[in-house]
């Protein structure tokens, strides 16, 4: 009696190609979204790193930094004014005003330069032109002016 052969089967060629392209895309696929958490990674460490040096100053109201020279840098600053005028008496508690004035001074630091110091051109560029490129601490400090001629208040009485 003769036994029988069991006859093994493998994949042929094509299913091997098929799985290998499949895989190939896969790995594709894989460096393209690791190359995005890598790209969101670091601008996210700019940006704390940012934050880290320059809330301190933006928190504490501090218009200037000592850099790594020892010099004394101030900050980039804009300002603006707004006056408002009230024409007329304007009565507030007891105390009366003819036309009174009240002006707004606003003026503006920026803390970016605190976050570029000592860093190469390379680097600056990063921090400047990539992502979180316009995140920086910016802080305002105001000012408020008035001007009016006090009178005393005038109380009418009809009987």
């Amino acid at each position: 009696m003769k036994k029988s052969k069991k006859t093994l089967k493998g994949m042929t060629l094509i299913e091997m190609i098929i799985t290998i392209a499949i895989l190939a895309m896969l790995c594709v696929i894989l460096a393209m979204v690791g190359q995005n958490i890598d790209a969101t990674t670091r601008a996210t460490n700019n940006l704390k790193d940012k934050v880290a040096k320059e809330s301190p100053y933006a928190a504490n109201r501090v218009t200037g930094y000592v850099d790594g020279d020892g010099n004394d840098v101030q900050f980039a600053t804009q300002t603006g004014t707004v006056a408002i005028r009230i024409e007329g008496n304007f009565v507030y508690g007891t105390d009366g005003y003819n036309d009174p004035v009240v002006t707004l001074n606003a003026t503006r630091y920026d803390t970016e330069q605190i976050a570029l110091d000592g860093r190469s051109a390379q680097e600056r560029k990063v921090i400047q032109e990539g992502p979180n490129n316009g995140l920086n601490l910016k802080f305002i400090e105001l000012s408020i002016t008035t001007a009016a001629t006090t009178t005393a208040p005038t109380t009418t009485t009809t009987n």
